[in-house]
């Protein structure tokens, strides 16, 4: 059923990313992608999407969606598998080679709106702060994750499904949680 899925959006998902000018290698995308890139985005070689619940029934019925603000830097490497997640880069985020990114998680480099309630009654949609998320080399998010602006996520690191990340997770460890904590080392 899948395949099929990839096959009826193949032309769909082509054109949205060309429109869009992304850069990117080969890709299976099953579903329909929601894509607004006004900055910087490349992906890289056998990139894998879920995006709709017919799907991936586990990440909601909501679908994949990117958004890359003016000025700001998406990177996908290769070998990434998303399913039925939102990213929102309003200056940048890299997420290496070889993660995996569970159903219905939320990615986001701001806070959207300013923290000053005088600045966010003048300009709500301005002046909000935003940090750089990396996300390094087979790294696992867990369905239903939220990864904060600033956060770096280590190699090989794994975040429990429904965890709130709001600071870095070093390489080789599992971090559960709301907000996130340290749970163990991974075994090497």
């Amino acid at each position: 059923m899948k395949s099929i899925f990839h096959y009826i959006f193949l032309p769909v998902n082509f054109l949205l990313l060309k429109l869009n000018g992304v850069r990117f290698g080969r890709f299976r995308i099953f579903g329909m992608l929601t894509l607004q890139n006004k900055g910087s985005f490349t992906i890289g070689d056998n990139f894998r999407v879920n995006s709709g619940k017919y799907v991936n029934v586990i990440g909601g019925s909501t679908r994949t969606s990117f958004v890359v603000r003016r000025g700001a830097r998406m990177q996908i490497g290769k070998e990434v598998s998303i399913s039925n997640s939102a990213f929102y880069c309003a200056e940048e985020i890299v997420i290496e080679d070889y993660v995996m990114i569970g159903g219905g998680c939320r990615i986001w480099d701001c806070d959207f709106h300013p923290m000053d309630p005088d600045v966010r009654k003048r300009t709500p949609n301005d002046g909000f702060a935003k940090k750089p998320i990396r996300i390094k080399e087979s790294a696992f998010i867990g369905g239903g994750s939220i990864i904060l602006k600033g956060v770096t996520i280590g190699k090989n690191s794994i975040v429990g499904a429904g965890s709130v990340v709001s600071k870095s997770i070093p390489d080789n460890e599992i971090w559960a949680g709301n907000p996130a904590r340290f749970i163990k080392k991974l075994n090497q």
